[in-house]
């Protein structure tokens, strides 16, 4: 009696192997895909707090001897970004960018610390508007990690409470097709 495999066994294996690698593959790149979007996460977050405590010690830039309540109603978060890190949205279209020290020495980087010095695969901007209670500000971060030309954004909005004290909330960040 000879012993080995069928034609239609061989046929079996092969099918079985393709399927797996298969659900193997999507669970990869499903992997990597949520491995950069937490670049993302992390970057508009540390923005977010570094602009709250911005503002919380803007009473530092005021008149001296101004009161207290004067003060507070003056605080404001640094200046919008006149463009995005990195400008064109291109950069990070399917692929990383590796940003120079000139791309964060505007403002409100400058004021905020805040720089990347690793490759990223998103853009980032700050919008600020208003004054004391009136005072709002956004961190955005862009990108497309397939490159099909639609994009993930990733925000969050700081705003001061009723004391005038900005604080930031992760869990309100907005997420708008994050695996895109």
């Amino acid at each position: 009696m000879q012993r080995g495999f069928s034609a239609l066994d061989l046929i079996n294996f092969v099918g079985l192997a393709a399927v797996l690698s298969a659900l193997g593959m999507y669970g990869i790149a499903t992997w990597v895909r949520h491995s950069k979007t937490t670049e993302a996460v992390q970057a508009v977050a540390n923005l977010a707090t570094l602009s709250a405590e911005y503002y919380n010690a803007s009473d530092a830039t005021q008149p001296t001897g101004a009161a207290p309540d004067s003060v507070h109603a003056m605080r404001h978060f640094p200046p919008s970004s006149r463009a995005p890190v990195p400008e064109d949205a291109l950069s990070v279209r399917g692929r990383r960018y590796q940003s120079n020290p000139a791309d964060w020495a505007g403002s409100p980087w400058r004021e905020l610390h805040f720089s990347i010095v690793q490759p990223q695969y998103y853009q980032y901007a700050f919008e600020a508007t208003g004054t004391g209670a009136n005072a709002k500000a956004t961190a955005v971060a862009h990108g497309d990690l397939d490159a099909d030309g639609r994009r993930s954004t990733f925000s969050l909005a700081i705003a001061p409470d009723g004391t005038l004290t900005a604080r930031v909330l992760p869990e309100a960040m907005v997420k708008e097709q994050p695996l895109e």
